[in-house]
């Protein structure tokens, strides 16, 4: 809009134009998405190229290494047998680290399964039924509230991972002198759909592993079995989904992981 003036500076009305900008502004966004897609595969490379220089090296090293030895005609039966039990516990290594490379993969080629309406409520029932064994076993309280919202349109199988991911590592991650309670909230925050998982396990201390903790094979508790996949799965799918993650998180005081949605 631009005033119409006369010569004594006075306003005689006003002048108006109108542009559709629908197609730019798409463009625009478009763009983003373009970025953002591309910024996300690099940082999938990375992580790619972190397991083929380290995962598997060191399996195909020492399955190399000892087939070596096991050529030499100067080694007794026994220790044969011990070199076959290395070098299975190598196969099964490099085994392992494949399976896991083919579900990372898995997650990102399953985007186009069918999306449905999908209740968290429901979602819940289903992953403490079961583990209840686990669940009874380490005295663990769940306490969820979805009154704000309880269901979104969504590809179901991910988002049970999701919830799955997030519920056994709060078990798995608890205090030793504390049943494990875990809060789970739905919030409904305009065309968002914020999801709160909160509990009071040993925590993870940020301010040393920020950038770390949502990477492939991370792991923050060396005297808890584990492979470190969970929040990187977790992460990979919600991202697949749309949405995105984000954890707070301290040293026995708990974890806080958000996860939004756009509805």
């Amino acid at each position: 809009m631009h005033p119409i003036l006369n010569l004594d500076k006075e306003i005689l009305g006003l002048s108006i134009a109108a542009k559709d900008i629908t197609e730019r502004k798409n463009m625009e966004l478009e763009r983003i998405k373009i970025t953002n897609d591309l910024i996300q595969r690099n940082k999938d490379l990375e992580q790619f190229t972190y397991i083929i220089s380290h995962n598997l090296r060191a399996p195909v090293a020492n399955i190399l290494g000892l087939s070596a030895l096991m050529k030499s005609t100067n080694i007794t039966q026994q220790i044969k047998k011990e070199y076959m039990a290395a070098l299975e516990k190598s196969v099964k290594r490099l085994d392992d680290v494949v399976v896991d490379l083919n579900n990372v993969i898995q997650v990102r080629r399953n985007i186009s399964e069918k999306k449905e309406i999908t209740r968290f409520s429901t979602t819940v029932n289903n992953i403490v039924d079961s583990i209840k064994g686990l669940i009874e076993k380490e005295k663990v309280t769940i306490n969820s509230n979805f009154s704000d919202i309880d269901e979104m349109v969504t590809i179901k199988s991910y988002l049970y991972s999701v919830f799955y991911n997030l519920i056994s590592n709060s078990i798995k991650y608890r205090k030793a002198d504390e049943s494990p309670v875990i809060d789970i909230t739905s919030i409904k925050a305009g065309k968002k759909i914020i999801l709160i998982f909160k509990d009071n396990c040993t925590g993870i201390d940020l301010k040393v592993n920020k950038d770390k903790v949502f990477g492939l094979y991370k792991r923050f508790h060396a005297n808890i079995e584990g492979k470190g996949m969970g929040l990187y799965m977790v992460k990979t799918q919600v991202e697949t989904l749309g949405g995105k993650v984000d954890i707070k998180s301290e040293v026995n005081k708990g974890t806080e992981i958000s996860i939004e949605f756009e509805n």
